[in-house]
């Protein structure tokens, strides 16, 4: 019978908003699971300013005035969003009605959160590694 080749299983490298990494199996040849292989393809979502919007605005907003959202799959991406909401808001930058739908839709991926899904891990990431791309993940781990 011929030997089974060894093939190693690694862990996604991506961290959450929360300081916890992904502890899901990443796909073979490459760093992250298949669900966070498919949200760093997509763009992220960015908001701009509804002022720019009403007068016709061709050009993109100035980065001050544009909300980036992260995906938001823990209590801590949430946290982080409300809080440039609202800063967005008190900045007039958006416009409230805006402001109101985002926020009802934060309150919406709060009820999915788990109430276990603690901001702030008790076994936070502690390094990063930077990818040729530049951007940071954890470290690799063998899963």
């Amino acid at each position: 019978m011929p030997a089974r080749q060894s093939v190693s299983d690694y862990e996604c490298q991506h961290v959450r908003p929360s300081g916890r990494k992904c502890e899901a199996i990443a796909i073979r040849g490459h760093r992250f699971c298949y669900f966070h292989l498919q949200t760093r393809r997509s763009s992220q979502s960015t908001i701009t300013p509804a002022e720019a919007v009403a007068n016709g605005a061709t050009a993109p907003a100035p980065s001050a005035a544009t909300l980036t959202l992260p995906m938001l799959e823990d209590r801590s991406a949430i946290q982080l969003v409300i809080t440039d909401i609202l800063r967005a808001l008190a900045a007039n930058q958006i416009d409230t009605k805006r402001a109101s739908l985002l926020l009802y839709g934060l309150q919406i991926a709060s009820a999915n959160c788990s109430k276990y899904d603690d901001i702030g891990n008790l076994h936070p990431v502690r390094t990063l590694e930077l990818t040729p791309e530049g951007e940071e993940v954890g470290p690799l781990v063998e899963a």
